[in-house]
């Protein structure tokens, strides 16, 4: 015994200390190498909110196919409008922090999305069972909300990835380059 613990017991992990396992490993396993082989111009948080957008867009898509389509009025897909709704005024959420994720510094979006990456997560396996069994013409309008879930979900997990630290270009000579006013020779640049 090592103090009044059993060296033989694992401890054991509770279900949320699991599904926030789960969480980190698709953060860290997944994403961010994503993140991390991006183009230098292209970080995962604008990526991410691209994804966001992408994902607005065809659940627009396919709240509006149905009225189109077979006549369906607003009353009858006033929930999904709802949702809709929802979603966009979650995304301009998301645009409006956008500053907060700087090169350099940890996520704050990291911590503050878990419960939201996680409710997404099912919301996806939801939607994928969902979308399974459902015949013809209604099959590509669930097939469309399934794409917009998985990229509302990439989204989300982009957004959370942690920002690429600075460039610093390096000197082959002497270490880090200052740029600034100045300018060859040490004159200043006009």
């Amino acid at each position: 015994m090592q103090g009044g613990v059993r060296a033989d017991k694992v401890p054991v992990m509770t279900l949320p200390e699991r599904i926030a396992h789960v969480d980190d490993w698709l953060l860290d396993r997944l994403f961010q190498p994503v993140a991390d082989r991006l183009p230098g111009r292209l970080t995962a948080l604008q990526l991410g909110l691209s994804c966001q957008l992408g994902a607005l867009m065809l659940d627009g898509l396919s709240l509006v196919l149905p009225m189109l389509l077979f006549g369906a009025s607003l009353s009858n897909m006033i929930d999904s409008a709802l949702i809709w709704c929802i979603s966009l005024a979650f995304f301009l959420g998301m645009k409006r922090s956008a500053p907060l994720v700087r090169p350099g510094m940890l996520n704050p979006l990291r911590p503050l999305l878990r419960a939201m990456r996680l409710l997404s997560l099912a919301f996806l396996v939801y939607q994928l069972f969902r979308g399974m069994g459902v015949p013809g013409f209604i099959w590509l309008l669930t097939q469309m909300t399934t794409i917009s879930q998985l990229l509302f979900t990439v989204g989300l997990y982009l957004v959370a990835c942690q920002p690429r630290p600075p460039y610093q270009r390096m000197s082959t000579r002497s270490g880090p380059i200052i740029e600034g006013a100045w300018g060859v020779g040490g004159r200043i640049n006009s």
